[in-house]
């Protein structure tokens, strides 16, 4: 019976539960995805109790290993927010490339203006950076990308132990890396469009000397959209193997990095 396996729990398992949801609850609500401003908190308290219920006889957690103090508790809390948003942000660095490069293709086929709801991060972005976030979404879960930060956290207990953590140079290291490839990747992602674009500014700039009769303004902007919306659709057989191999990249560094944060 459900009501009697919760009676006979006992303290020492409920300061368990609890050492263990300091953790998997910031991760949850920080994580890309899961860690959507569309997805309601109600949902998301739900997966923390459940995902928290189910480590509980896996993680090695100690109910000694919660602070008698309340000064105490905070630190442990703060440092088990600052280790799940650590491996988060590593993670994001991924899809603000995506949403980085769909801005800059925005720019240059002429819709700066317009704009669309972004649903992973809430907020209002290019038309072509919306399509290649929920893309990237899409390629995100077909790989089982979410399965890298659960397989991160169950394994982390081994190398940090709960309010333990230690950021080391080597962290801020691997957080600029995350930070220059995120630009990087931007490049690589807008690369085909963003040349096909160039090319055809300098055609319509071409034409507008030789030809000035031809109103090129009028003429210009929907011609930059119709090449830019083209080769968007051409990229994405360049777009899934880019932003598959960064995912598989993503698994093999996660773990690395939640190492290093164990001292």
């Amino acid at each position: 019976m459900i009501e009697a396996a919760l009676l006979n729990w006992s303290l020492s398992q409920f300061m368990r539960l609890l050492i263990i949801m300091t953790r998997v609850g910031p991760l949850l609500f920080l994580m890309p995805i899961l860690g959507s401003k569309s997805l309601p908190a109600q949902v998301k308290i739900l997966l923390t109790l459940m995902t928290s219920l189910v480590l509980l006889p896996m993680v090695p957690v100690s109910a000694e290993q919660l602070p008698a103090t309340t000064i105490g508790f905070l630190v442990l809390a703060l440092c088990e927010i600052a280790f799940s948003g650590i491996l988060s942000l590593f993670v994001r660095f991924l899809f603000a490339a995506v949403e980085i490069a769909g801005q800059m293709v925005g720019i240059q086929m002429g819709m700066g203006m317009a704009g669309a709801i972004d649903p992973q991060f809430g907020s209002q972005g290019a038309p072509v950076g919306v399509f290649w976030n929920v893309v990237a979404v899409l390629i995100f879960l077909a790989v089982d990308g979410h399965h890298f930060f659960f397989r991160t956290l169950v394994e982390s207990y081994q190398w940090v132990a709960p309010g333990k953590l230690v950021v080391s140079q080597a962290t801020f290291d691997g957080m600029m890396q995350g930070a220059t490839h995120m630009f990087v990747l931007a490049v690589q992602i807008m690369a085909p469009t963003s040349a096909a674009l160039f090319f055809s500014h300098v055609a319509m700039g071409i034409i507008a000397k030789t030809v000035p009769q031809i109103p090129i303004l009028i003429v210009g902007m929907p011609l930059n959209i119709a090449v830019g919306l083209i080769f968007v659709g051409l990229s994405l057989s360049y777009f899934l193997p880019l932003m598959t191999s960064n995912y598989e990249m993503l698994g093999r560094l996660l773990p690395h990095l939640a190492k290093g944060m164990g001292g």
